[in-house]
């Protein structure tokens, strides 16, 4: 067995240690180039999601390396990631490729399916020991690439050097690739943590906050979304991204029980969306109300161009903009998206909130000479 699967962000760091310690022989497919988005457009129905259309790109580039075989995630409620496995397999078979695909669907659609492609993922030594420590490690890592990511968000408006920056990240996440224990890896974590508390600050102390919501893979792969996390703390704004892979994983392999943060998402959400409605819809909805309350900014809506749970969530959002005086700019990405476009869009958009802050400050200043004299 040679597999593959989709990229998304650093999930082949995870499984580049999860599968070959299982004995299965990985094939990761390249990293995201424009020719992997046309060959996914150039094979896929002309009005799927993006995420399908790259996805698709992927796994063409990877069976052109010698992939075989094909690991899949299924998708609940009404959105169309559940159906991405199954079209994407019937194009593969039209275009005369013979692989495996392994299709792991949600457990809701039958636990027997669900534990079959598990064990096919697994090697077919489902809960033997090893599966459980390798299982774990992966899982680590996959939590500390994130938590990772989040630190270069944090720190990239406060640093002298974002270069330097990205190269500690960077060279981390790489050496995550050869980590072999959890011991291991939290040697990593602290060396790692101490470079990072080093790194010169640039003495600002006032930032704009900007938080991100949106579908799970358009918010995450920064391939796709030209990388607008960078371009923000480029300008100067302290970044937030709501939206986890970790917590789409633990949500896929524990579907009776939800984190603290997406329970608190749902019910901050309640008052404008009683309803799920697939996808990210209420997480975009209720984290855009937590980032009120926390004193963001503003907020970045990132979605797939003609996602159908977060159009109904841009809807929503509007109210939510309105209500809670939150500054919201959607940003739908599809092939005919351009870099250049989208620089330009948030660029406007830091202004306008730098234009608020001040203003708000001026107001502040006005209302405290007033109150003393």
């Amino acid at each position: 067995m040679r597999a593959t699967f989709p990229h998304l962000l650093h999930l082949d760091v995870a499984l580049g240690i999860l599968y070959p310690s299982l004995g299965i022989e990985i094939v990761p497919p390249p990293p995201i180039t424009q020719k992997t988005i046309e060959i996914g457009v150039k094979f896929a129905p002309q009005n799927a999601c993006f995420p399908l259309k790259v996805t698709l790109g992927n796994f063409i580039e990877a069976i052109e390396r010698g992939a075989d075989t094909i690991f899949m995630v299924g998708g609940v409620g009404p959105c169309r990631f559940g159906y991405y496995g199954q079209i994407q397999r019937i194009i593969l078979e039209d275009l005369g490729y013979r692989v495996q695909f392994v299709l792991l669907d949600h457990p809701r659609y039958g636990v027997r399916s669900f534990l079959s492609a598990l064990r096919a993922m697994t090697g077919e030594r489902l809960f033997l020991p090893e599966i459980v420590r390798v299982a774990r490690l992966s899982f680590a890592v996959l939590r500390f690439t994130e938590e990772l990511e989040a630190h270069r968000r944090a720190l990239r408006c406060q640093v002298r050097d974002p270069q330097e920056l990205d190269r500690v990240i960077d060279g981390t996440i790489e050496a995550l690739r050869r980590v072999k224990t959890l011991r291991e890896l939290e040697a990593l974590k602290t060396s790692t943590l101490e470079k990072l508390d080093a790194l010169p600050r640039n003495g600002r102390k006032d930032f704009l906050k900007v938080g991100i919501v949106g579908e799970v893979y358009i918010a995450q792969e920064t391939r796709v979304n030209f990388n607008v996390e960078k371009l923000l703390g480029d300008l100067g704004v302290y970044v937030h991204n709501s939206v986890s892979t970790v917590e789409y994983i633990l949500h896929t392999f524990r579907p009776l029980t939800r984190s603290r943060e997406k329970l608190e998402a749902w019910e901050l959400a309640k008052p404008y969306l009683k309803r799920f409605v697939g996808g990210e819809g209420i997480d975009s909805v209720g984290s855009t109300i937590r980032y009120a309350r926390e004193g963001f900014d503003g907020v970045v809506h990132l979605y797939p161009f003609t996602c159908m749970p977060e159009i109904v969530a841009k809807g929503v959002l509007q109210a939510v903009s309105r209500d809670f005086d939150l500054p919201v700019l959607h940003l739908a990405i599809d092939e005919h998206s351009g870099e250049a476009g989208l620089v330009t869009r948030v660029e406007a958009f830091v202004d306008v909130l730098e234009r608020r802050k001040q203003e708000k400050k001026r107001g502040l200043k006005r209302n405290g000479s007033l109150s003393r004299s």
